[in-house]
This record gives C-alpha cells, sequence and structure tokens, in this order.
C-alpha cells in the first residue's frame, strides 16, 4: 500500500509487536535457567504469550484492508493475485529456510527421518501464509467482502471452540496451524467490522473497553464458574485463553487509533510505522542472527551465554537498534530504488538455494570466523 494509504495505528501496533519480539527470542536464548521463575519472570512470560497472537493478527488485520482495496481485481485471477501470491511464496520460502535442520544439502541427505522432522513444523510464518490462502479463498469464493468478514468470525470463534476436541494441528509444532490460524481470522474478522463502521471512532472506543475489561471477565468465569472440560488444557488451546490473547490487541489498536493523528506526525511513532511496515525485514533478521550466532557470540563476549535480566535488557536494545537502523536502509531501497529491491530479493534467495546445494556437511560460519571449534 502506497504511504498515504496505510493505517498508521495498525502499523505501529505490528511495529510494537516486532520490537517485543525480539525481546521474547533473546529472552530464551540467553536469560538464566535459574531465574526463571518469581512475579516477574511469570509477569514477563504472560506478556510475551501476547507477541505472536498480535502479530499474526495484524496480518489478518492486514490482508483485509487489501481485500477492501483489490479484492475484484484478485478475482480476476489476474497479475495482482498473482504479484499477491508470489509475496506468500517469498514467505512460505523463508519459513521453511528458517526451520531447516541442516543448510547443507550434503547434511540432509545423509540424515535421519527423526533429523528432518524440525522441517516439517509449523511456525509463525507458516500461519500467516496458510491462513491468508484460506481468507483469501474464502473471498474468492463468497465474491462479497461484507458476507466473508462474517465467515471470518464464525472459522475464527470455531477453532478457539474445538481445537481442544479435536488435537492440535500438526502436532509437536510450536504454533500449531490449529489453533493459531484463529489470530488471523480474527484480525481479519474484526477488522472489517471496524473498517465497515460509520463511526470509527466509537467502535475504537468499544475495542479498548473489550480489551481492558475483557480479561477480567474471562479470568472470573475461568477461576468461580461453573467447571468446562477444558479447563484443564486452558492456557494450551480453550475459548478463554484465545479471547484473552486477543483482548490484549484490541486494547492497543483502540488506543492507538485515538491518536492516529499524533502517529503519523511524531518521530516516535513515524519510525514505529516503518518498523510495522518492515516487519518481516526485522522478523527474518533477528531470527537468524538471535537463533543463528548470538550465543556464541555472547559466550565470547560475556565468559557465559547465561545471563541476568539486565543483560539480557540491554542486548535487546543493542540488537534492535542495529536492525533497525539496517531496516531503515533496506526500507529506503525499496522507496528510492523499487527495481533494485526486487533484484536483491531474487538475489537473496538465489543465493540461499545455491548454498544450501553446494555447503559441504560439516561446514560451520562459526568455525570460519574463528570464534569456535
Amino acid at each position: 500500500m502506497a504511504k498515504e494509504e496505510r493505517f498508521a495505528f495498525l502499523d505501529v501496533v505490528r511495529g510494537l509487536a516486532v520490537i517485543w519480539m525480539i525481546q521474547v527470542h533473546i529472552t530464551n536464548v540467553l536469560l538464566n535457567p535459574a531465574i526463571r521463575v518469581g512475579w516477574f519472570f511469570d509477569a514477563l512470560n504472560i506478556s510475551n504469550g501476547f507477541v505472536a497472537p498480535t502479530f499474526i493478527f495484524c496480518a489478518g488485520a492486514g490482508l483485509w484492508i487489501a481485500l477492501l482495496r483489490k479484492g475484484p481485481r484478485y478475482r480476476l485471477f489476474g497479475k495482482d493475485l498473482l504479484i499477491y501470491l508470489r509475496r506468500l511464496g517469498y514467505i512460505l520460502a523463508w519459513a521453511y529456510i528458517l526451520h531447516a535442520p541442516f543448510f547443507s544439502l550434503d547434511r540432509v541427505l545423509i540424515a535421519t527421518p527423526d533429523e528432518l522432522l524440525p522441517w516439517l513444523q509449523i511456525d509463525v510464518l507458516h500461519v500467516i501464509v496458510f491462513s491468508s490462502l484460506a481468507v483469501m479463498g474464502v473471498y474468492l469464493v463468497v465474491g462479497d467482502l461484507r458476507r466473508a468478514t462474517w465467515i471470518y468470525g464464525i472459522i475464527a470463534f470455531a477453532i478457539m471452540s474445538f481445537t481442544w476436541t479435536i488435537g492440535m494441528y500438526p502436532p509437536d509444532s510450536p504454533f500449531p496451524l490449529l489453533p493459531w490460524s484463529c489470530y488471523l481470522f480474527a484480525g481479519a474478522f474484526i477488522t472489517g467490522i471496524f473498517m465497515q463502521a460509520k463511526d470509527k471512532g466509537r467502535v475504537a472506543r468499544w475495542m479498548f473497553w473489550i480489551g481492558l475489561c475483557g480479561p477480567f471477565i474471562l479470568f472470573t468465569s475461568k477461576n468461580i464458574g461453573p467447571a468446562m472440560p477444558w479447563d484443564e488444557m486452558w492456557w494450551t488451546t480453550s475459548v478463554g485463553m484465545h479471547l484473552f490473547r486477543i483482548c490484549a490487541t484490541l486494547m492497543l489498536l483502540g488506543m492507538l487509533y485515538s491518536i492516529e493523528g499524533r502517529l503519523r506526525t511524531a518521530k516516535a511513532g513515524v519510525l514505529l510505522q516503518e518498523i510495522g511496515n518492515e516487519s518481516l525485514f526485522m522478523y527474518l533478521g533477528h531470527l537468524l542472527f538471535v537463533y543463528g550466532y548470538m550465543k556464541t557470540i555472547v559466550d565470547l563476549v560475556y565468559g557465559t551465554s547465561e545471563l541476568g535480566y539486565g543483560s539480557v535488557a540491554l542486548l535487546w536494545i543493542v540488537v534492535t537498534i542495529v536492525f533497525v537502523a539496517l531496516m531503515h536502509v533496506w526500507h529506503r531501497i525499496k522507496q528510492d530504488r523499487p527495481k533494485v529491491a526486487l533484484r536483491l530479493l531474487v538475489v537473496q534467495l538465489s543465493w540461499m538455494a545455491l548454498s544450501f546445494i553446494v555447503m559441504p556437511a560439516d561446514f560451520s560460519l562459526i568455525r570460519l570466523l574463528g570464534l569456535g571449534p
């Protein structure tokens, strides 16, 4: 979408989610297990649980807005739809690259089935791609965005309600498509209700108050309400747990919509919009570093890779600043030289494919740089 067509508050929410996601992953990798106890860690852990649902929810919101603007063109099954599918294909390629158990064809050919199992797991990017295809499919079949919006809501609630009975799918994945796809369908549904409302300010206020008061109602029902068959797996998948996580997103969206005008001009708002606009770059970049080489580098600098809260917070700030700077450069290239940006993406995927084919089974970048055995 062109800059003037974007919704500042939605990009800001996505930007905040990405920044907090960096903290989540750094904490997961570096925080000393001995201090992962107590009220502070519990509170941090609960807050971290909102990040992926918000990220997926915003993907659904963005797709609904795209359908509003380009839906009729998508239904022509022409260039616009192919461009959208190409973008999803790029994201899906990276989803599987990030889960590759070995980045070497030679090593893959001698791997056992158990070693290759992680390649079949579903993560956040898989959820976004497959759920987006489902959302697009519903619209293409129904042909009417208003009716499709209500179908998205029904699907979201059905996934929330019945996943505990049929089990999560696929099993043993960090973010199974069922139930995690419910957040993308919920994002499309709630965005559709909001965008079709005549008084958006009123709807935004309702979103804020529902998001603020909803958790109290949900936990009151959980703690003093009648026993339910899903109580034992409430925090794994249940209607209450999914609505609890969506409440945080609703509250944030409702609050930020009320300051939409200021977000468009304030420096912090503009920066967060840019981060939200380039959320895929931030997501891929920090994952490759945090789960790739950060632990080894931190071990060399600190003498240990099990850190306290202060050191983790400091590294979170440093890593975020570095990737925001890189993101800004990439954003400028996309704006000023879009053809160059497209060529860079083609070169990027080509290089990844070539590297996968030619890398020897025992290759290690850490060892090549002299940073490890």
